[in-house]
């Protein structure tokens, strides 16, 4: 009986793995395998490509810059911890969506960055946050994502 049940899991176990395909193949493939306008349209535009890459990098800097102003605005008003924690996630949120392509295009500024970035995100999830620390790290954060928007656009 047991071979009975080993023998079906292996049957339907092939014919699963069987219906998967290969993704290779021209009947299973959505596009041609070969577009070479595709191909020359890519490579014509080559150029554009970091063109956009910066104008969309640009919006996504400035995004995480007002994020680390708002942690700053909250350490100086109240220091309210619930506060700083939800600004915490929402700074780190925005970095995430950028983190990438900064460290692709800018790989001086990303590190230097993320020396300033990453302490200060940390700190501000924490149940008691050192406000002294995270206002040395707002400053240096906020220096260093200034120069990197400058420096996106000297780039363009």
């Amino acid at each position: 009986m047991k071979h009975f049940y080993a023998l079906n899991f292996i049957l339907v176990l092939g014919l699963m793995l069987g219906a998967c395909g290969n993704p290779d193949s021209p009947e299973d493939s959505e596009e041609p395998a070969d577009d070479p306008t595709e191909e020359e349209s890519s490579e014509d535009n080559g150029e554009n490509v970091d063109e956009d890459e910066s104008n969309e990098l640009e919006p996504g800097v400035e995004t995480v810059l007002q994020s680390v102003e708002e942690v700053g605005a909250s350490l100086e008003e109240d220091g309210d911890v619930s506060t700083i924690n939800e600004q915490g996630e929402a700074l780190e949120k925005d970095w995430d969506q950028i983190e990438e392509d900064v460290e692709e295009q800018y790989p001086d500024r990303y590190t230097e960055t993320e020396e300033s970035l990453y302490p200060l995100i940390d700190e501000a999830k924490k149940d008691e946050p050192d406000v002294e620390k995270m206002e040395e790290w707002v400053q240096s954060t906020s220096d260093s994502l200034n120069e990197l928007k400058d420096e996106i656009g000297t780039k363009e």
